[in-house]
Order: C-alpha cells, then structure tokens, then sequence
C-alpha cells in the first residue's frame, strides 16, 4: 500500500528517547493529554504513546510540525479524513467456521473489501476536497500519491474484480489430469461474461462451464477441480483485504496523534494563552530563548497566567530561587513540557521559543515522604538521584525542582555541588529550582560562564509577580510575606 509519512517521512526512521512515568507525573502531563482526548481511549493511546518520545532529528520534528501547522488551518480537514479511516478500520471482517466450503470462504472475504475499496475512494476525495490546505510535504505527498495510485480507473477496475469474484455468470478453470488421472495443474481464470446456462454448461470443443448451481455430492470429481482455486483466491482476497484495512488503521493512528494536537490547540487557544511553532537547533548548541512562556496545565486550568521570558545562550546551569509561591515551580513545569513538546514537534504556550534539542529529558522533583518508612527523604532522593545519573547521558536535561530539602543547608550544598558538577561535565544541561542558598550562592561566586541565575520576582510589599528576572540568590524566600497574608499582622 502507499506509505502515510504523516508522522515522520517515509523511509525515515524515527530517533528520540522516551521519557519515564516520573517526567510525565513531575510536568502534570496527565492534563495535557486529558486535554487532547476528551476520553477517547483510542486517542489517549496515542497520545501517550507519541509524546513522550522526545525526537532528536531535526528533519522528523520539523516534518511533523509542517503537517500539523496544516491541521491546525484546518482542522475540518484533519476531521473528516480522520472519520474516514475510523470507519475503515471499523469494517467487520467475517470468519469463517471450519469446514466451510471455500465458495463461502470467498462471500466472507469479499464483503469487507468491498466497503474498503468504496473507502478509499472516499479518503482520497476527501484529499482533493481539501488540497488547498494541504500545505506541508506531509499532507501533499501523501495527497498526491492518493491522487496518482488509486485514480477512478484503478479503482474501478478494483470494484470491477470483486464484483467479478461473486462468479454471477460462473466459473471458468482449466486442469490437466495427474498421476492416477487426478486433477492436475488447476487454473481459474478470468470469469466469463454472462451467458445462458445450461445444466452441465456449454461445450466448446474439450472444455465445458461448470456452473455454482451444480450441486456436488460426495466423491464428485468437480470438487476436486473448483474447490482448491476458490480456497487459493479466498486467501488472496483475505491477504489483500487485511493490506487495505492495516493501512487504514495506520493512518488512523498518525491522523489520531495530530487531532489530539489539534483538540489541544483549540483548548489553550480558547484559554487565551499564547501559542506559537517552536524552532529547534542542534544538539549541544545550549540555546534557550523563550518569550512569554507560560505552563500549558495550569493554562489549561487556571486564568490569568504570567507568562516569563528567558535569554540564556550558552548556558548549562539555570538557577531559579527566590520567594515562595512566586512561580519558580510553574516556570519549571513550563520550560520542561515545552522542551517536551517541541521534540514531538508539537507547538508551546509561549509567543516565541527556541531550544537546542536534549537526547533526554529527566526530572528530579520533591516527592511525598514514604508512607513505609522503610527509609528516610533524603535517602529516598539520593536514590532516584542516583537513577538520574545512570540513565542520563550526552546532551540531556535535567529539570530539579527544590532537590535535597530534607537535610539542612550546608550538609545539602555539600551534596549537591559534586552531583551537579559531575552532570554538567558530562554534557547535561540543568535547570535547578532551589531553596539552598549556601550552594547557589556558593556557585554564583565562583562565576561560571556557562551559570545563569534568576529570582522570583517581589515587590516591596511583598506582592507576587511572578515573573523571572536576573538576579542574585537572597538568604531567605520570604514566607513571612505568606504567613502575614494568611494570618494577619497582629
């Protein structure tokens, strides 16, 4: 069948680096993808199955974000070639219980083909309704094969061959006689046209038609010549029709990822936020440039939301501290889902952004305290720490949002420094929301090039901004300005 390419170009292999359940419950991606379903168990399938694959090859992501700029201009399109291939892949196929005579075997195999070849025709129709929109190489490829392949001719000529295999007008085989003058070297051929029928056929010097009305008995030769063609082509029929219906339902799938796109972009555009088609560079560049970036969940959840903007060329290490509640979290969801979704090649809530792509994108965020006590916090941070380093390597991310807060500053700073020293040397970029004041402003005096820090913003009357700005680590997060709120000056 024709290659679909919706998803990556054909021929192209797909590269990327699955992110863990940890990833997907730190980021709160459960609301992305309730959003781009609505409890659809197919879509939620899909989706779960292609966004957490963060792609590496810029080609593939930018491939994909074509077709789906298409989908998104046009979303009526997307949903009714999407409604095409749900019906194909819909199509019953009929089983046949054993000892069916293979005539039988035939009707079954005929009757969902004969709905698919009607629906390929419909799909490509569809295609043509809608060329105009079909902008990327994605969607015009695969239009125009659709167009060049399975032409009215073609398919005619296909309806013609089916409506033919229900031999209405009979069946024409040829057969030598074998050993012990068996039959030998049976061939169907092409049915004849209609014809007046004779009980035992015409003769027409040494062949005869033998009719579907003859009735076999046991032990009639006839048998043994109609029967094993017939099985043959039962089996073709059935080959052909499971090739029609897989490439339905594989372009079903890809179709599927893009309407979950699609259903988001409605949602997070009807929130108000902004949104926009990210640009990834290579690997390895430590490009980060954001305007009005903004957390998609709590976009989707909640009015309102500040957005932040980021400049940091050629950094590895983005420290974020300043006040409680002031957005340092939300901004790290934000940054991390985006890195996220533009190696899916998917867009971001932010008006513009521009990331170098991560061979692996880790989290390492503050978890409950186990309810076994079999172990303490920190030791339960030390371990997934430890998870972290060994599977993270090359060019990845790792997003740490408050790590080893369980333990007091200096011991903390004394834990930290070694282990985020040791990631950036291998090429791991970080990005740390802290409260550890002793190690930020242990590492901001030593003034690494490659170290950008930013502060939750607050006013002087302690009101919340939150937004980032360059700034250096303070001595305290000021929850009092929290506790007064809450609890009143007196």
């Amino acid at each position: 069948m024709i290659p679909i390419g919706l998803l990556q170009p054909p021929g192209r292999e797909v590269h990327g680096v699955r992110i863990d359940d940890a990833v997907t419950a730190d980021l709160g991606l459960d609301t992305l993808y309730a959003a781009m379903t609505d409890g659809d168990d197919f879509l939620t399938t899909v989706a779960k199955t292609v966004v957490p694959l963060s792609l590496t090859d810029l080609e593939v992501i930018r491939h994909r974000r074509g077709v789906l700029s298409d989908c998104c201009a046009d979303p009526a399109m997307l949903r009714a070639l999407y409604a095409v291939t749900a019906e194909a892949t819909a199509v019953r196929r009929w089983t046949s219980g054993r000892g069916r005579e293979p005539r039988g075997k035939l009707g079954l195999a005929l009757r969902p083909l004969r709905a698919l070849v009607g629906l390929l025709r419909q799909l490509r129709q569809t295609f043509h309704r809608y060329a105009a929109s079909c902008r990327s190489d994605g969607m015009d490829r695969l239009r125009r094969a659709l167009a060049d392949q399975l032409d009215d001719g073609y398919l005619d000529l296909l309806e013609q061959h089916v409506a033919a295999l229900h031999f209405e007008h009979g069946m024409r085989f040829s057969a030598g006689l074998g050993v012990g003058n068996k039959a030998d070297r049976i061939v169907l051929h092409e049915p004849p046209a209609a014809a007046k029928r004779a009980l035992f056929g015409r003769h027409t010097g040494v062949s005869f038609e033998a009719f579907d009305n003859f009735e076999f008995h046991d032990g009639d030769p006839l048998r043994a010549v109609i029967e094993p063609p017939l099985d043959a082509v039962a089996e073709v029929v059935s080959r052909v029709t499971d090739n029609v219906q897989d490439f339905f339902r594989q372009l079903r799938t890809e179709l599927a990822f893009y309407l979950g796109c699609v259903n988001l972009h409605e949602k997070v555009r009807a929130s108000g936020a902004p949104v926009c088609f990210p640009t990834p560079v290579e690997a390895g560049e430590n490009l980060l440039r954001a305007t009005d970036l903004r957390d998609i969940g709590l976009s989707l959840s909640t009015s309102g939301v500040i957005g932040n903007d980021i400049e940091a060329v050629g950094t590895t290490l983005l420290v974020v501290t300043g006040a409680n509640s002031g957005g340092k979290s939300a901004f790290l969801r934000g940054l991390g889902t985006a890195q996220l979704l533009m190696q899916a090649g998917m867009f971001v809530t932010a008006q513009a952004f521009t990331a170098d792509v991560r061979t692996g994108i880790f989290t390492h965020f503050v978890r409950a305290e186990d309810p076994t006590m079999t172990r303490g916090r920190l030791d339960e941070e030390l371990t997934r720490m430890r998870e972290v380093t060994d599977r993270a390597h090359g060019p990845a991310i790792l997003l740490c949002n408050e790590p080893f807060a369980s333990t007091n500053d200096r011991d903390a700073a004394a834990i930290a420094d070694p282990i985020i020293s040791a990631l950036l040397d291998s090429g791991i970029k970080i990005v740390l929301v802290t409260h550890l004041y002793e190690f930020a402003h242990r590492r901001r005096l030593a003034a690494h090039p490659a170290d950008l820090f930013l502060r939750a913003q607050r006013a002087a009357d302690g009101r919340r901004t939150y937004r980032l700005i360059p700034g250096a680590p303070e001595p305290t997060s000021h929850g009092q300005d929290i506790f007064r709120r809450i609890f009143g000056d007196g």
